[in-house]
């Protein structure tokens, strides 16, 4: 009986220290959570306005509507859009009056959503049997990727991450045990991924691949079939629904996916770039590591839900790869670590898989890691980070702030080769000398992940200060401010997309968007073309615009008859009507800084019922001293007029104006520079 007694006391309390293993596990992950919620909270307050356009200014006209009419309506109309579980989630943020507010509501539910994809990530290490302690350091490591910083962006991002996580890991469960249960549950969060980005459509097609290579590494592919029949049976029906709805219909704003026409060979060369983009952004050090561990999870797996997780993650990863390739190569002409850094988590659990075998196969690890520095020294990053190349890549970001920090790209290259030399040097050194190889291996990969996090960070702070204080006055909702109400906007030629959207999302009074010819719609959604009546007024249709006009003057001067200017910012004028506006001036090709685009038009009209237009237009042109000489040639009705403008010269200009209506001068210019991303 005592020792009866004594094995049930030892049970209990091997029992106790379990149950406290696992609450001290549990209070460990909330922590992380909480640690990453702050910092991103705090880091995101720091954002000065939304920049990503028009990405966050859709997103949020969909929550807007969604809170206000129940409906996914931009600007009015209704909106193909099917990655609508972002607006959904945030349309309780914009029933907020003030749109700052509601700005700051919705980076805090992102920075929430987001930091929560360390849940998913350390139940899969759970069930992979990683033990408590590494569990966590990759659950820490899911939110310490420098791509938290979509955290704090209006995006759909935030909401995808740990929902596509969340899928893999019940596609892993439903794979090793298949139940109602477990394939509900991957069902359910490949839905919901799904409808939060579009991007993930390819998780059914990457389960079923990992279906086939568990069945045939089990040598039982058709009872495996049978055991995920509800799983294909579901896939199946909505293959028919799809294909009978039709999938431009289906996929709604992205239909132009079906289109795209890209090459074998730019496919691969951007497959080739992602991939090694993926390796930097992973930490670098992990990754011969994490490419050993994917090839013995699925050739020697010591559990059946390590070859699942591997055939799982490694079909995701290539899908996530395959299609920002090939939206780069249809024309994105960037990295889209948007698409894929989805796939960050896995190549830590993956090289964790290699590190429990005790770190073997060292020769082609050591192989690996010489590769890839070959790779990084004949590849800099610089090449992809140069111009608009940053904008869909964090890590790229990072590496932009390093080259402003050492003001030299050449050396930034240097700096960043050199840098993964000697995390490959460490991690090889780690494998043939130190006990705590592997610790130190994840740290150095934390550390690297952590340290461009603040980097990129620090970088988006600097970028969206600058363009809120470059467009935006002291208000950015100086329009609403007014309370002036159903505005239309007016996009001129060569107008800033970007800067217009500004407005826009900041401005809930702008209700429309008015194009003027040969101008280019912010986005793809509602607007009206707008034409130029004889007399200068705007028409849609036949009908003259007479509502109070947004109007901008990025690339294009305007001077309007029956409208006054009730409020102004950098760019943009609010005008009220008073009677019907009418164009005075329309210059298309004089920046809002008085800089000249290569080509352009000069038109007047006359006063309405005021005789004919006569006299001279006179100004003045300048060339700025470092530019070569300009020539501009106007072309009248009578002849063309050119003038010479030598360097760090002006030259005045007298054009005769006889005009019983419209008076047109057409001109063009020699080409002396460039402005950011003007020709001037």
């Amino acid at each position: 009986m005592a020792v009866e007694a004594r094995a049930v006391s030892r049970s209990h309390a091997l029992r106790s220290l379990a149950i406290r293993g696992e609450l001290g596990a549990v209070h460990a992950l909330g922590g992380i959570i909480a640690a990453s919620f702050l910092f991103r909270t705090v880091a995101g307050w720091f954002r000065a306005t939304p920049v990503y356009f028009a990405d966050e200014y859709i997103y949020a006209e969909l929550g807007r509507s969604i809170a206000e009419t129940g409906r996914p309506l931009i600007r009015g109309a209704s909106a193909q859009f099917p990655a609508l579980l972002h607006p959904i989630v945030t349309a309780p943020a914009w029933l907020v009056e003030d749109v700052g507010v509601s700005f700051r509501l919705v980076q805090v539910i992102g920075s929430l959503a987001m930091s929560l994809a360390a849940i998913p990530v350390y139940l899969l290490a759970r069930k992979l049997d990683l033990g408590t302690k590494t569990s966590l350091a990759l659950a820490l490591f899911a939110v310490a990727i420098p791509d938290l910083l979509y955290a704090s962006w209006v995006v759909s991002e935030p909401i995808a991450y740990p929902l596509a996580l969340a899928a893999v890991l019940a596609g892993t469960a439903a794979l090793v045990r298949p139940s109602p249960r477990t394939q509900l549950a991957f069902l359910a969060f490949a839905g919901l991924a799904t409808f939060a980005r579009i991007q993930f459509v390819v998780l059914p097609l990457c389960f079923v691949a990992a279906l086939a290579v568990v069945g045939a590494r089990e040598r039982r592919i058709r009872p495996a079939l049978r055991e995920q029949a509800t799983v294909l049976g579901f896939f199946a029906l909505i293959l028919v629904v799809a294909l009978a709805t039709g999938p431009g219909r289906v996929l709604g704003y992205y239909h132009g996916v079906l289109d795209l026409e890209v090459s074998a060979g730019s496919l691969l060369e951007w497959l080739g770039s992602q991939a090694l983009v993926l390796a930097y952004a992973s930490g670098w050090i992990l990754v011969p590591g994490a490419l050993l561990g994917l090839a013995l999870a699925l050739w020697a797996p010591l559990s059946r839900t390590e070859l699942a997780f591997a055939a799982l993650s490694l079909f995701v990863t290539l899908g996530l790869l395959f299609e920002g390739a090939l939206y780069a190569a249809s024309g994105g002409n960037r990295v889209q670590e948007r698409y894929f850094f989805y796939a960050l988590p896995f190549v830590a659990i993956l090289f964790m898989l290699y590190a429990r075998r005790g770190w073997p196969l060292r020769v082609p690890h050591a192989l690996l890691a010489a590769g890839l520095v070959i790779v990084s020294m004949r590849v800099p990053l610089s090449g992809f980070a140069a111009g608009e190349g940053k904008t869909n890549s964090p890590l790229l970001l990072a590496t932009g702030a390093l080259e402003r920090a050492v003001d030299d790209v050449g050396l930034a290259s240097l700096l960043i080769a050199a840098g993964a030399a000697l995390f490959s040097l460490a991690g090889v050194a780690a494998m043939f000398r130190l006990r705590a190889r592997t610790p130190l291996v994840l740290g150095l990969a934390l550390a690297a992940c952590l340290t461009a996090s603040v980097a990129v960070v620090v970088t988006d702070h600097r970028n969206t200060s600058q363009v809120r204080d470059a467009i935006l006055p002291g208000d950015p909702s100086w329009i609403d401010e007014t309370g002036v109400r159903n505005v239309a906007f007016l996009q001129t030629p060569l107008g800033n997309r970007g800067f217009a959207t500004e407005q826009l999302f900041w401005n809930r009074s702008v209700e429309d968007l008015l194009v003027l010819p040969e101008t280019t719609p912010i986005d793809a959604f509602s607007f009206d073309t707008v034409r130029i009546g004889s007399d200068g007024s705007l028409l849609v249709g036949d009908r003259p615009v007479s509502r109070p006009l947004a109007v901008e003057a990025y690339g294009t001067t305007l001077r309007f008859r029956g409208a006054r200017t009730v409020a102004r910012s950098a760019v943009y004028r609010l005008l009220v009507p008073e009677g019907r506006p009418r164009l005075a001036l329309y210059f298309p090709g004089r920046h809002w800084d008085g800089w000249l685009a290569p080509r352009g038009e000069i038109r007047l009209w006359p006063e309405p019922r005021g005789g004919p237009l006569a006299g001279r237009l006179t100004f003045t042109l300048s060339a700025p001293r470092e530019a070569g000489a300009a020539v501009v040639a106007f072309h009248l009705a009578d002849g063309t007029k050119e003038f010479r403008v030598a360097p760090g010269t002006e030259r005045p200009v007298d054009l005769t104006l006889c005009s019983t209506g419209e008076w047109r001068a057409p001109y063009e210019a020699t080409f002396t520079g460039t402005i950011g991303d003007r020709l001037v």
